[in-house]
C-alpha cells in the first residue's frame, strides 16, 4: 500500500499541473521538472501522435502532441509500463516457486486504493475542477445510464468474453507443460481463492475494477489513444500476471470492452466487465 500512496502523491499532482499548463506557459518549466524533462522533447510526442493515428482501428484518436495533457498521459502510461515490467522482473528473480501469500485484508485494501487512484486519474486527467465541470466531465468520460437494450446487450458481451477466456485459458492449459501452467497462473489463483471466501469480497473484485478500470480506460484514454493502444494499456496494466497468455486474453477481452463503449458508453464497458469479473465465482 505504501507503494500505491506513492505514486499517487507524484501521479495526482502530475495531472493536475498538466491540465493547468494548458494556456498557461509559466507552468511548462514546473511540469518539465516533474516529467524530468520528457515533456518538453516535442519530437517524442509528435511521434507517438504519428503512431497513435498509424495504430488507429477505430474512431478518431485525438491525441494532441502539442497538449501538456496528452504529452502528460503518455509519459505516465510509459512510466508504468517500465515501473510494472521491473516489478515483474524483480517477482521473478525473487520467486521460490511458492507464489505469493496474500491476506484478503491486505487484497481488499490494495484493489479498493488501486481503483481509487484510477478513478482520481480518470477525473482528474479530463479536467474536472479545472476546465470542466462535473457534468461536462461525465459527458467527456461518456458515462450515462445504459437503456435495456445496451444493459442486455453487455451482459450477452461480458458473459461471451468470459466463454471466449474460458476457453483460451483451457488451451493454454493442455498446451503447456503442467508445472509451467501452474506457476503462470498461480498469483490469479490466489486471488480467486481469497476473494471466493466471501461473498462480499467477491462482489467487491467484480466491481470495483469493472468501475474504476473502465473508467479509466475506455472512458478517459480510448478517446485519446485509441481503441488498439488501449487495450495494449489496459492488458499491461495486468503484468502482475506475469508475461504469460494471459496477456493475450486480456488484450482480446479489452478490445471487447472497447467495442462497447464506442459502440454504446463507458457504462455499457462496466457492465460486461463486471460480468466477466463475477462469473468464475458464480461457476466455480
Amino acid at each position: 500500500m505504501l507503494e500505491l500512496f506513492l505514486i499517487a502523491a507524484y501521479v495526482l499532482p502530475l495531472i493536475g499541473v498538466a491540465n493547468f499548463a494548458d494556456g498557461r506557459k509559466r507552468l511548462y518549466p514546473f511540469l518539465a521538472i516533474l516529467t524530468f524533462g520528457f515533456v518538453n522533447v516535442s519530437g517524442l510526442w509528435r511521434w507517438c501522435a504519428a503512431a497513435v493515428r498509424r495504430l488507429s482501428v477505430a474512431g478518431a484518436p485525438a491525441f494532441d502532441p502539442d497538449k501538456p495533457v496528452h504529452r502528460t498521459a503518455a509519459f505516465l502510461l510509459i512510466l508504468g509500463f517500465l515501473m510494472l515490467l521491473g516489478i515483474n522482473l524483480t517477482n521473478e528473480i525473487a520467486s521460490d516457486g511458492e507464489g505469493f501469500v496474500i491476506a484478503l485484508p491486505d487484497a481488499m485494501l490494495l484493489l479498493l486504493g488501486t481503483g481509487a487512484l484510477h478513478l482520481a486519474a480518470a477525473f482528474l486527467g479530463v479536467g474536472w475542477a479545472m476546465r470542466r465541470r462535473l457534468p461536462d466531465v461525465l459527458r467527456r468520460l461518456c458515462l450515462q445510464m445504459p437503456t435495456p437494450w445496451e444493459a442486455g446487450i453487455s451482459l450477452t458481451v461480458g458473459v461471451g468474453l468470459w466463454m471466449l477466456s474460458t476457453g483460451a485459458a483451457a488451451v493454454w492449459e493442455l498446451t503447456a507443460p503442467v508445472d509451467v501452467f501452474q506457476e503462470q497462473t498461480e498469483l490469479a489463483r490466489q486471488y480467486f481463492q481469497v476473494f471466493s471466501g466471501s461473498p462480499a469480497a467477491a462482489l467487491m473484485l467484480a466491481v470495483v475494477p469493472a468501475v474504476s478500470e473502465e473508467i479509466f480506460f475506455r472512458g478517459a484514454l480510448q478517446p485519446v489513444f485509441g481503441v488498439f493502444l488501449t487495450s495494449l494499456f489496459f492488458s499491461v496494466g495486468h503484468l502482475q500476471y506475469g508475461l504469460t497468455p494471459a496477456l493475450l486474453i486480456l488484450f482480446a477481452v479489452s478490445l471487447g470492452f472497447s467495442w462497447l463503449r464506442l459502440r454504446f458508453c463507458t457504462s455499457a464497458a462496466i457492465i460486461a466487465h463486471a460480468v466477466y469479473n463475477l462469473l468464475p465465482f458464480v461457476t466455480g
